[in-house]
């Protein structure tokens, strides 16, 4: 598996289906924050959903529509980040990202999502990335700004989770 390190104990590898017992601990653990900005975050119930999941994104791998990663902390799988809606011929991208509760807080997402942009921009020869966060979502919001995502605009309703429409904000960074 292709991994990528973040911080000597941080690393970045490409989805693995053997780390659903790990990612949905971590769901688990965190599922009502999840639930209150992922439209996923309720519906992943068992540890073969997150198996589904995972073997779905490397299928979309393949495909070229989807760079999916688990970040690894110690060894162990405790969230995860992505490139999603690739778009080739425009050389864009979408990013998405979650982790675990208790391994938020110290930076560990804003160095990932750093990496990201690197592997995004030096690797996938993309041109421009955006990246979506609720409004009231606080901290998705700093760690866009921290890594030098601009903010391109407001979208009204944008965002289904927690059994409701949320106002979005829409950032993107551009690789010149």
């Amino acid at each position: 598996m292709k991994e990528w390190t973040v911080r000597p104990n941080v690393k970045l590898r490409l989805v693995d289906p053997d780390d659903a017992a790990s990612l949905y601990e971590q769901i688990e653990k965190t599922r009502p924050q999840l639930a209150k900005f992922m439209p996923w975050g309720d519906s992943t119930k068992s540890v073969e959903d997150e198996r589904v999941f995972l073997e779905y994104c490397e299928g979309r791998i393949a495909e070229q529509k989807l760079w999916n990663a688990s970040i690894i902390i110690d060894g162990k799988a405790v969230g995860m980040i992505d490139l999603h809606n690739i778009d080739s011929d425009n050389e864009k991208a979408e990013v998405g990202y979650w982790l675990g509760g208790e391994y938020q807080g110290n930076g560990v997402m804003t160095d990932c999502l750093s990496k990201l942009l690197e592997i995004g921009f030096e690797e996938l020869n993309l041109h421009k990335i955006k990246l979506l966060a609720e409004q009231v979502n606080e901290a998705s919001n700093a760690v866009a700004k921290k890594v030098g995502f601009v903010l391109e605009g407001k979208l009204k309703d944008e965002i289904y989770s927690n059994g409701a429409f949320h106002d979005a904000n829409l950032y993107a960074i551009v690789n010149y």
